[in-house]
């Protein structure tokens, strides 16, 4: 008894006890650790947010300071433009434009326009006027292109000026234009000077506007280091380096570029922001103390708690360990060694995880990570031995089919039975995984040198597989029949890795799955080019997308009245490949989801023509129909995106015809018919494309609210050679008259195709005897030529 007890209670025999000591002292040690994470973090958040403002206050000045030199520059710029071919006619006028400038824009000192010898020919206030600034550098520069320079003390303009308030020289920041005549010559330069003081206010009013009222200081520095402007600086940060200010300790400090279009480059300036850290970090000192305390009362009591509760909560995994000694034991392992290790919990429960770890749990075969650990091994022995081996990808065939009538315990079962069938060829040393779902991986090795002898053998184990994999299968006192799709890649053939090798059995697996299914298919390189042109083929689609498509409009025509309107069709105008079918991007449009940008496009492009046809008298009347997949139609908020585009482009949705086909009958048909409903609410129309090569019930087509039936091209045409075409078509006309339904015919390419129909009492027509699929321009020119539009 007391050896019981203390197996219990000993860590290094009882799982509860050594789950029991790890809590306990993790609590103690977390506690501790929580302790100065949370004085950690509030410092780091603090200085994070302390930093945050400081960005958005250098960012706001930085902004503020190249929005003011771009207006500046640009009011410059367009007064030399306005000026230049008056400036020998009129100056006194250029004078008053400079004036009225200046009033209105209190960041202006003073303006002038200086001639090509430098003499000042018309300023503000007239000041300077008649006076040489050959010498200044703006005028050299400025007569080059447009000028935007550092700030500088007054020189010509001190006398002329008053001096502010402060004591502090006259500072002005340069900004110029060259001016052109006429004819593109430069014959001067019209200049500005701006207040320095224009700076200060703008770096006041963005330091005013923080939230937290705290002591910051601004420092802005020019592209050479020079310190520009000091605000609420001490004296000694004017003697400090820019690198230096940066890199203060004692400062959390933000900068920021003033990167300018003039000129090239930008004019090099550097805004600095910053705040005294101990200042921003204050509130730690604060709390410190009482976080200490509180963590540590935290950490003693979760010490506490977690020794309490954790014999609670192991006892599931003592119980499972308990199970499995019980296991071990009535198995009757011979070994007292053996019997005295299947005691210890631990152990038992390792060896249960390792199961899990590298076998799947309902067939007992290898998982999928064992089974590639056991492929880079072979490949690594084929490359020692230099012999190949096979990788086989087994995948059953309509196995959702099975799940969905039969339920998922029978799919369960199926796939045990799978497993057991497929175990046939570990006689011949394969290893076999189930990697999921319904597929199974069986990896041969050692087959041969010879290539031609290793396919044969792979073959042959494919032929093996299927045939083990036939069954019947009983599932639930039910025998059931099973096929599989099996793709083969070959192993250490050449230089592929394991998940390459892996690769090439799933593009195999596929290629057995187009051919038919139950049979299998030997990797080769075409696969892979296929799907590289595919992959290729999609990301041109992904760029053609609105950019190379094309609209293309055909006839589309009534017996009496003549021209109705047209069919919009796209077309993929690809720049190497041309024209581009739409029988290959449409599929895949659909396939990828690309169809709902290319449907939007069509939509729009058709209610931006009806737009442009409404005020022409020729054309306003004329029905545009276009093509809506099933996919598109489906989206929810597709007649909310219909809308929208009527609204935004103004267009008649009395000329807008949308043609579905019968496929989007085959999901929710209440759904689509409320979704027709509400279109047809606000005046489109609907027709139902290629009629009768579809299963829709007569039911759902009395519930929809159609206008149009569209007997497809594949009836029309041969329907007056065969009898059989000729009886449908009749059958079709004659079901869209009872339902009061407009009746048309596509693919109409000949006379007696059109007076055949005419004669069952079609009317309406498409098809290359009233025209072929146009650009808009040739379509138009079309109607103009053949007005009549009767054949």
């Amino acid at each position: 008894m007391i050896n019981r007890f203390l197996n219990r209670v000993s860590p290094f025999r009882s799982v509860r006890a050594r789950f029991s000591a790890v809590m306990g002292g993790s609590g103690i040690v977390l506690g501790l650790a929580l302790t100065f994470f949370m004085q950690w973090h509030l410092e780091e958040g603090l200085s994070n947010s302390a930093r945050d403002a400081l960005n958005a206050v250098a960012d706001e000045i930085s902004h503020e300071l190249k929005e003011d030199l771009a207006n500046r520059q640009r009011e410059v710029s367009l007064m030399a433009a306005m000026v230049g071919p008056q400036h020998a006619l009129d100056p006194d006028s250029i004078q008053d434009v400079m004036d009225g400038l200046k009033r209105r824009e209190g960041a202006y000192a003073w303006i002038g326009l200086a001639d090509l010898r430098g003499r000042v020919g018309a300023a503000t206030g007239g000041i300077l006027r008649g006076v040489d600034v050959s010498a200044r550098p703006w005028y050299a520069a400025g007569l080059r292109g447009p000028v935007v320079g550092d700030p500088h003390d007054a020189v010509l303009l001190a006398r002329s000026l008053p001096a502010p308030p402060d004591g502090e020289p006259l500072r002005f920041l340069d900004v110029a234009s060259p001016v052109k005549n006429g004819r593109g010559a430069v014959i001067g330069v019209l200049a500005a000077h701006l207040h320095w003081d224009w700076v200060h206010q703008v770096v006041a009013e963005a330091v005013d506007k923080r939230l937290k009222k705290a002591h910051i200081e601004v420092l802005i520095a020019s592209s050479t280091g020079e310190w520009l402007l000091l605000f609420n600086t001490h004296d000694t940060s004017a003697k400090a380096s820019l690198e230096a200010v940066r890199l203060d300790p004692e400062y959390l400090v933000a900068t920021q570029q003033v990167v300018t279009a003039i000129p090239s480059g930008g004019l090099g300036w550097t805004v600095v922001v910053r705040e005294d850290a101990a200042s921003a970090h204050a509130p730690v000192y604060q709390v410190r103390k009482l976080m200490l305390a509180f963590t540590a009362l935290v950490a003693v009591l979760f010490a506490l708690v977690s020794w309490l509760v954790a014999g609670r909560l192991v006892r599931p995994i003592v119980e499972l360990a308990d199970a499995a000694k019980s296991h071990t034991q009535q198995a009757g392992a011979a070994a007292g060694h053996r019997r005295r290790k299947a005691l210890d919990e631990t152990l038992v429960l390792g060896a249960a995880m390792d199961r899990l770890a590298h076998h799947d749990r309902l067939t007992g075969l290898f998982n999928r990570g064992e089974l590639i650990h056991q492929l880079n091994q072979a490949i690594e022995r084929a490359a020692v031995r230099h012999t190949a081996g096979a990788l086989l990808l087994v995948n059953l065939d309509n196995f959702s089919v099975l799940n969905n009538t039969r339920g998922h315990e029978a799919g369960d079962q199926m796939l045990i039975a799978a497993a057991e069938h497929l175990r046939q060829l570990e006689r011949s040393g394969a290893v076999l995984a189930r990697i999921g779902g319904d597929e199974f991986l069986v990896l041969a090795e050692n087959l041969g040198s010879d290539l031609r002898h290793v396919h044969d053998r792979a073959s042959a184990m494919a032929a093996d597989a299927l045939a083990q994999l036939r069954g019947p299968f009983m599932l639930g006192g039910v025998a059931c029949e099973g096929r599989a799709s099996i793709g083969i890649a070959l192993v250490g053939n050449d230089d592929a890795t394991a998940d390459e090798v892996l690769q090439r059995a799933e593009l195999a697996m596929l290629e057995a799955k187009k051919r038919g299914k139950a049979q299998a298919a030997m990797f080769d390189q075409s696969m892979r080019d296929a799907l590289h042109l595919r992959v290729q083929f999609e990301n041109a689609l992904r760029v053609a997308v609105p950019g190379q498509l094309v609209a293309y409009y055909q006839p589309q025509a009534d017996l009496v009245t003549g021209l109705v309107g047209a069919e919009l069709l796209v077309r993929w105008k690809h720049p190497e490949m041309g024209m581009v079918s739409p029988d290959l991007f449409i599929p895949l449009a659909e396939e990828t989801g690309l169809i709902h940008p290319l449907g939007r496009w069509v939509l729009e492009t058709a209610c931006l023509q009806l737009r442009a046809w409404a005020d022409e008298p020729t054309r306003c009347h004329l029905v545009l129909a276009v093509n809506v997949s099933a996919k598109e139609f489906r989206e929810p908020g597709y007649v909310q995106g219909v809308r929208s585009l009527l609204e935004t482009t103004g267009a008649n949705p009395q000329r807008l015809k949308l043609e579905l086909t019968e496929s989007v009958l085959a999901e929710d048909v209440d759904e689509i018919v409320v979704k027709m409903q509400r279109l047809k609410a606000l005046g489109i129309s609907f027709s139902l494309d290629d009629f009768g090569t579809g299963f829709s019930s007569l039911g759902y087509l009395k519930r929809m609210p159609l206008d149009q039936l569209k007997i497809d091209q594949s009836f029309v045409r041969d329907v007056v050679l065969n009898a059989s075409d000729a009886s449908i078509v009749r059958a079709v006309i004659a079901l869209g008259q009872g339902l009061g339904l407009q009746v048309i015919a596509e693919g109409v390419e000949t006379v007696e195709q059109r007076d055949m129909l005419a004669g069952y009492g079609c009317t309406s027509y498409q098809g290359y005897l009233y025209g072929r699929p146009l650009p808009i321009h040739e379509f138009e020119a079309m109607i103009e030529k053949e007005k009549g539009w009767r054949r």
